[in-house]
């Protein structure tokens, strides 16, 4: 009976004698998966029903056949462990838009990785000491007006504030970069986007509907197109590795660093504006800068604890935690990417726009941006992309892939 041998590629297995694989050869190859990604076109305005309402790609990681159908079945990209990550599938799929006078608009992606367990927090402030109740339940951080027997106001506890309080943990967000080359060598300049699972996917508009006086700050920007997208990072790489794009990115340190520890700078907070905390925003993973409160010591509650209905104390406990990032919404070339993430059973689903040809505002007429690569129908590209796994080392990477822009 013919030896066989068992090759193992990410999760495909095949079975191979060993004198029966091709041209002669003893070593086996990975199966033949489809590797190259096609965008194909389609109205940025879907207009397939019967009724002939308006269906557009809605940007909130949960994709459904009336919007990715069109682009046909996804290439399943194998994607190599690279800093002790893993070996995975990833399943991507493309479509670029045009509108309804037939200009090009944009392109979109739809990414699919396999993750056990998503990681939404980045480097948190962990407190290590602080409990607001002492052992008889009595709050020890009281700066409610209160005065000794003769007059002086007693202070508050200051324990929240002392460095020595507090340390940054090192877990990480999961995270996924897109490389987009020049050219169908993989040439450079190449695009480069960075979505955060806590860093920038959580970046969304506030609406002037649900949070009165919303919008002054800048807070509301983008409601009614993409309601729910967050930014990614936008960079640019010239080879040299990537450089980010003019404007501000969304996020931004929430913390002072000293030499014996570090202090929280800023807490969630409804703001004198609003009736729900943090403006909607998810408080277990983000401050939104708009309603952002500094941390004192007169600060009993955490407010992650109240906007958690399934725990009774609302106070401090040792081992609560302020997110290490204030979210803002960017600027300039940073409002480029749209995207947004959602963990389902087991699996990342990401869904990314960006204007095929991007300019230095919305003014009609001015020339494209020269940090990014700009996409032309009927030309060929490489893409490459790469998830990390709670890490923004360990991760998987595919090969630099070939990318079409099928013309109509």
């Amino acid at each position: 009976m013919p030896r066989s041998s068992i090759v193992r590629a990410g999760i495909l297995f095949a079975v191979l004698p060993w004198f029966a694989i091709s041209c002669g050869t003893k070593t086996a190859t990975e199966p033949g998966l489809n590797q190259s990604v096609t965008s194909v076109s389609a109205p940025e305005q879907f207009l397939n029903s019967a009724q002939q309402e308006h269906r557009e790609l809605i940007l909130d990681g949960r994709p459904t056949p009336i919007e990715w159908n069109i682009a046909g079945p996804p290439a399943y990209v194998l994607m190599h462990g690279i800093g002790g990550g893993r070996d995975l599938l990833l399943a991507m799929r493309s479509v670029w838009t045009y509108d309804r006078f037939g200009a090009p608009v944009a392109v979109y992606f739809l990414f699919q990785w396999p993750d056990g367990t998503p990681s939404f927090l980045d480097h948190p402030i962990v407190n290590d000491s602080v409990d607001i109740l002492d052992d008889l339940g009595n709050l020890l951080v009281d700066c409610r007006a209160r005065t000794d027997t003769l007059g002086n106001i007693i202070p508050g506890n200051d324990a929240l504030i002392r460095p020595t309080s507090w340390h940054r943990s090192p877990i990480e967000e999961d995270q996924m970069t897109v490389e987009i080359f020049s050219d169908s060598l993989g040439s450079y300049p190449a695009d480069n986007w960075r979505w955060g699972a806590g860093t920038t996917d959580p970046c969304f508009s506030s609406s002037t509907i649900e949070f009165q006086n919303a919008g002054p700050d800048g807070d509301s920007r983008g409601q009614f197109t993409h309601p729910v997208a967050g930014f990614m990072e936008d960079r640019y790489d010239i080879g040299n590795g990537p450089v980010r794009d003019q404007g501000r990115i969304t996020y931004q340190y929430n913390y002072t660093q000293y030499s014996n520890g570090v202090v929280p700078d800023s807490i969630a907070s409804k703001g004198f504006r609003d009736t729900r905390l943090n403006r909607g925003k998810p408080t277990s993973y983000v401050v939104w800068s708009y309603v952002a409160k500094r941390l004192t010591e007169c600060d009993s509650l955490n407010p992650i604890r109240i906007d958690d209905s399934s725990v009774r104390d609302k106070t401090w406990n040792p081992g609560d935690y302020v997110p290490s990032w204030k979210l803002i919404f960017p600027t300039e070339s940073q409002l480029d990417v749209l995207a947004r993430g959602n963990w389902l059973a087991g699996k990342w689903n990401l869904e990314v726009r960006r204007n095929l040809t991007t300019v230095d505002s919305l003014t009609i007429g001015l020339p494209p941006r020269p940090d990014d690569v700009q996409l032309v129908a009927g030309r060929h590209y490489k893409v490459r992309v790469t998830v990390y796994d709670a890490s923004s080392t360990k991760g998987s990477q595919s090969i630099l892939l070939p990318f079409y822009l099928k013309p109509r």
